[in-house]
């Protein structure tokens, strides 16, 4: 008996070291950024459960209301390294009773080399798609900052920065595209659900296409490369969504430690899709607005910020980087006799200033906005290097462009609207 009890107390004791071994492993993992360790069976679980997709024009659709969420008809590939990092909650809820809800801090450790808390789809066989969903933005755990992360994106491979990416900087929405040029699409109002919209043909060429709304209005569309063009390791760009910052990587900080977004009633849709069947769906089968804005302005029918307006536009040559003239209300420019090819148009402008919309139509048309003085409609370097954005060369015809300042907080001022010709 004296045995049977001095073996079990040795076991006892075995096992105990061995506990602390192994808990004394884990906690040393756990502290290196680096490693990314498994989680428990449990918390997998509860992310990978099984739904169905809905069929139709939607590919797959999540609102994270079942018991688990995540799956089902494509193979998601969940990208986190922490318990917390993906999980389904009923703080917040745009459609039903829950919402996935990502964090991300800075201690976290990286997985799929990087600090990230995100889901990715499969690479595509085609090129043509809808996304879309619901975002909540708490003010108190999602401080602003200089240093961007993101929160959506489309990667194309090649070890190399998304084709197009949605960023948050300073509390602003932030689109980067295939050339490396940052559209300001507008401060996000925080501890509020917002709908978006997208609708993406992914090409390297002139029929590629950008088109997204927020809350049924209108902010982006944009022709031309939308993506990279697929040779060596580059592919069709897969959607990723949840939260990537790349300041934290290794052993990187910045200014805030956390980052937490909601995301609800998410959507992938084939080409076949509508607005209306992407458009989210809030509690009480009714969203708001119910319809896209087709208009391309953001600003309200009455300026917000009377203080900031835009006075006037400066033609630009960009060849040689020199302001030409002021463009007048109804004005005829040609071109031959101001030996112009590469042009550019400044829009001039009082008070502070963070960022211009231009919209142009007529023989050619774009959307842009500049967030870095000189604020021009073909981008700049933001030392009035007009180069980095020319027009070059305009197409004959009449246009007419408008051009609308907003503050740092989203809010518009005052626009210019103007109607001129290019000729010969």
């Amino acid at each position: 008996m004296k045995t049977s009890m001095h073996k079990r107390g040795n076991l006892l004791r075995g096992n105990q070291r061995v506990l602390t071994v192994s808990l004394l492993l884990a906690t040393l993992a756990a502290c290196q950024k680096n490693v990314e360790p498994k989680l428990n069976d449990a918390a997998s679980e509860e992310l990978v459960s099984t739904k169905a997709t809905t069929g139709g024009n939607i590919i797959w659709e999540e609102n994270a209301d079942a018991s688990s969420f995540l799956t089902g008809g494509l193979t998601l590939s969940v990208q986190y390294a922490t318990s917390y990092g993906i999980t389904a909650s009923t703080t917040q809820a745009y459609n039903g009773t829950k919402s996935a809800r990502f964090e991300l801090r800075d201690t976290d450790p990286e997985s799929h080399s990087g600090t990230r808390s995100e889901i990715a789809f499969p690479t595509p066989t085609t090129n043509n798609f809808w996304y879309s969903y619901a975002l909540y933005m708490p003010s108190a755990q999602y401080k602003d900052e200089a240093a961007d992360e993101v929160i959506t994106q489309w990667h194309g491979g090649g070890g190399i920065t998304p084709a197009i990416s949605m960023r948050v900087t300073n509390g602003h929405l932030v689109m980067r595209t295939p050339d490396n040029a940052k559209t300001d699409l507008g401060a996000i109002e925080k501890d509020k659900w917002h709908t978006y919209v997208y609708h993406i043909i992914h090409s390297s060429g002139s029929d590629g296409l950008i088109e997204i709304w927020k809350d049924g209005t209108k902010l982006v569309s944009r022709k031309g490369p939308s993506m990279y063009a697929i040779t060596g390791d580059f592919h069709l760009p897969n959607w990723k969504m949840g939260i990537y910052k790349s300041d934290w990587n290794g052993t990187g900080t910045t200014s805030t430690n956390l980052r937490v977004l909601y995301f609800d009633d998410i959507k992938y849709g084939k080409a076949t899709a509508t607005y209306d069947e992407m458009l989210p769906v809030g509690n009480g089968g009714s969203t708001t607005p119910t319809s896209p804005t087709d208009g391309t302005s953001t600003q309200p029918a009455t300026p917000s910020n009377t203080s900031i307006s835009v006075t006037s536009f400066t033609l630009v040559n960009s060849a040689t980087e020199k302001e030409l003239s002021t463009i007048a209300n109804g004005s005829s420019i040609g071109l031959s006799a101001l030996s112009l090819k590469a042009a550019n148009i400044r829009a001039v402008t009082s008070g502070t200033i963070a960022s211009v919309k231009f919209e142009l139509s007529g023989a050619q048309s774009k959307t842009a906005t500049d967030a870095a003085a000189p604020y021009a409609l073909m981008g700049d370097d933001g030392n009035g290097n007009y180069y980095y954005g020319n027009w070059n060369p305009p197409a004959l015809g009449t246009y007419t462009l408008k051009a609308t300042p907003y503050d740092s907080k989203g809010v518009a001022g005052v626009s210019k609207t103007i109607t001129f010709t290019f000729a010969k």
